[in-house]
């Protein structure tokens, strides 16, 4: 098998590991292919939490075909675990009792208790194992799966569309929009690739957002959790985000809010977690606890300013409309209580769209 048809052949577990966005959990997002005689005889990922893992459901696919697995060779994005401590079998036992004899992958699992030794358990049951370095659609997808195990907290992503003068809001413009279409389509396909999406109370009072992804999603994938800090529970009963029973919410609240208060949304279907304080590190640990790993978070400038300067983000997103608003118009920079300095190499990508300038900013 030559270098081409194995990146064929990878690309095509790229494809299919992106079923599984937002369905993991903590867990990475993986897929694999089972190729024998240069045919693919079988094919899976990573459905859900608990569930199989992407080898397993690849060779289970093979099996159900009456294909035999002996002799094969695996391609998977992500080294074969080996670790006992999940709820399901180490893939590298049953990678070696199919009889596979060679597995190809593409990135090392960062998890310590991973990290290589996959790779050594198959080599010292006489596997044929090799890595494939490609570019590849999965080091965005899973940079929330690397940074709860690192950090035990989400991937942040701060992201904002601003006037030329750093404004985020205005009652002149229609709608209240900065941005135009295309801005807010090329913003709204952000949202796909996050499990979560994160504003302040007084974005959901003046902009009403449903924080949805607006598009096709398919039967693998599901929506973003939509998530509100409203300390004092002050969003309107008939905003968007209650209306809607697709959304299932989740309120971030202090703990001194009303009971009562509390029990009237939890019958509108949110989920309320109450804090003392509604730190940026504090909620953080708590979205990792919920299993939350890739988190985009949209303002307003009260929550940009807290996040931003408690140095808790991985990414910046800023859309630069072409307008300047002036003094009427809401600072994004307006709570700010220190100079923050961003290097030059922190600046990742600069593009147009539609009238608008896109920056983005990485740590």
């Amino acid at each position: 098998m030559n270098q081409k048809q194995k990146e064929i052949y990878m690309k095509k577990a790229i494809r299919i590991a992106h079923k599984g966005i937002n369905n993991t959990g903590l867990n990475p997002i993986v897929g694999a292919v089972l190729v024998k005689n240069n045919k693919v005889i079988g094919q899976g990922y990573h459905e859900k939490i608990t569930g199989n893992h992407a080898e397993v459901n690849a060779i289970l696919n093979a099996e159900s075909k009456g294909e035999k697995i002996s002799g094969a060779t695996l391609f998977v994005t992500l080294e074969p675990c080996c670790h006992k401590s999940k709820k399901t079998p180490p893939c590298v036992d049953y990678i070696i009792q199919k009889g596979i004899k060679k597995v190809i992958f593409l990135e090392y699992d960062v998890n310590p208790k991973v990290n290589g030794k996959g790779v050594k358990i198959l080599e010292k049951n006489k596997l044929k194992v090799e890595q494939i370095f490609i570019k590849n659609s999965l080091d965005e997808i899973n940079r929330g799966f690397k940074k709860s195990i690192t950090d035990k907290i989400p991937f942040i992503s701060l992201k904002l569309c601003v006037s030329f003068d750093g404004k985020i809001f205005s009652n002149k413009l229609k709608n209240n929009l900065i941005g135009d279409f295309i801005q807010k389509k090329h913003s709204n396909e952000l949202r796909k690739n996050y499990d979560s999406i994160l504003v302040g109370v007084n974005t959901i009072i003046k902009d009403n957002p449903e924080l949805t992804y607006r598009g096709k999603i398919n039967k693998y994938n599901i929506q973003p959790i939509p998530i509100v800090l409203d300390s004092k529970l002050r969003t309107p009963k008939n905003s968007k985000i209650l209306l809607n029973p697709e959304i299932k919410p989740i309120f971030i609240v202090k703990t001194s809010v009303s009971k009562k208060k509390e029990e009237d949304f939890k019958k509108l279907g949110v989920k309320i977690i109450k804090l003392p304080n509604l730190s940026p590190n504090a909620i953080l640990k708590v979205l990792n606890k919920l299993e939350l790993q890739r988190l985009l978070i949209e303002g307003g400038a009260r929550v940009f300013s807290s996040f931003l300067e408690s140095n808790l983000w991985d990414e910046i997103i800023l859309y630069y409309s072409n307008i300047f608003i002036g003094n009427e118009g809401v600072n994004m920079t307006s709570k700010f209580k220190k100079i923050i300095k961003l290097k030059e190499e922190n600046l990742n990508r600069f593009k147009k769209v539609g009238n608008n300038y896109m920056i983005i900013l990485k740590q």
